[in-house]
């Protein structure tokens, strides 16, 4: 079953030096990305002008507590009645370096690669608890940005987003489970560090500014192709996210966003897990939607040795999750980032 999840965000942009701008329509895109507040986290809100470079870093961290069923929660006890083991808590860290470059106002190019650290800790039946752990580059990531439309010079856009991703993270990891004699085996889909197959990354955003508020939204699904060499597909993710920004002063501003998403059931099943071992070997209950509530803290150095870096916190919680479960629910997350432009 396929649902579209929504999102929608809430923030402000403001400063003293807009307050003498009558329409931003005279300003240049080198000004108005002065204004704009630019979520770390939203890819199309990073549109640049010619001959512009940027580098960046963000860190992700998410962590999940307790396991949920549609919109229950669901006991270990339960879990324990139909699988061998059940999952408890898990961490999830992201490392994610990225390259972006404007050959035109219109275009913009970006390259992403992400190192992740996954951690889940388990019960079995018995009592015996252990933790499960990865950790390796993900899949690296290509896209362009492509100014579709412009209103006003570049006051309202509309982008096209094209992407793909290239399965250089690794879905073989392994680990010991509860009884280390054993060995090694191979670990459940959601800690694996990649797809295993090439993704298409098409979408669309719409950024707009008036004088005193900056806003967003981006629609962008990940469209699996074809099966991976351990005879599984991961299941199509759709993201739909809208944002607003209120700028405080030269340097600072607010922003607050909501990031809805939805993700499939896997397809297929990889041979060598045992889908009763535990929930998170089922391909049956890999899928869900959820909405995220976040809050944000943007920083830009207008001059001096910093100038044209932005550093940036966000963080936020689900605000409504329902899962193919039992499955990890999430808990919160928070998101810190640093780009220089030059």
């Amino acid at each position: 079953m396929a649902v579209l999840a929504v999102s929608m965000a809430i923030g402000y942009a403001n400063g003293p030096a807009l307050a003498q701008e009558a329409d931003l329509t005279t300003l240049s895109l080198q000004e108005l990305m002065k204004v704009d507040v630019i979520s770390i986290n939203v890819l199309g809100s990073h549109v640049h002008p010619a001959g512009q470079w940027m580098l960046g870093y963000e860190y992700m961290f998410e962590h999940m507590d307790g396991n949920r069923d549609g919109t229950h929660r669901v006991s270990q006890g339960r879990i324990l009645d139909e699988f061998a083991t059940a999952p408890t808590k898990m961490t999830m860290q992201m490392h994610m370096a990225m390259v972006m470059y404007a050959p035109s106002n219109d275009l913009t190019l970006a390259a992403m690669l992400p190192y992740i650290l996954k951690s889940m800790d388990n019960v079995a039946r018995d009592g015996t608890r252990f933790t499960l752990k990865s950790e390796g580059f993900g899949d690296l990531q290509l896209r362009g940005l492509y100014t579709v439309y412009a209103l006003g010079e570049y006051r309202h856009r509309l982008l096209l987003n094209a992407g793909i991703t290239f399965p250089t993270g690794s879905i073989n990891e392994k680990d010991f489970g509860p009884d280390r004699s054993a060995g090694q085996s191979r670990l459940e889909y959601p800690m694996q560090l990649g797809s295993g197959t090439v993704d298409l990354l098409p979408g669309l955003t719409y950024l707009g500014q008036a004088e005193t508020w900056a806003w967003g939204a981006e629609f962008v699904p990940t469209v699996r192709l074809g099966r991976n060499r351990h005879d599984y597909r991961l299941g199509n993710r759709y993201r739909l996210s809208a944002w607003v920004g209120w700028k405080l002063t030269e340097w600072i501003s607010i922003s607050a966003r909501l990031d809805g998403q939805l993700w499939e059931n896997i397809s297929g099943a990889d041979p060598a897990l045992d889908p009763m071992d535990a929930p998170t070997k089922d391909t049956n209950l890999q899928g869900g939607r959820r909405i995220d509530g976040l809050l944000g803290v943007n920083f830009y150095v207008p001059s001096g040795i910093l100038k044209g870096v932005r550093f940036a916190v966000e963080a936020g919680a689900p605000l409504y999750q329902s899962l193919n479960g039992p499955q990890l629910q999430t808990d919160w997350l928070v998101h810190v980032g640093a780009q220089w432009t030059f």
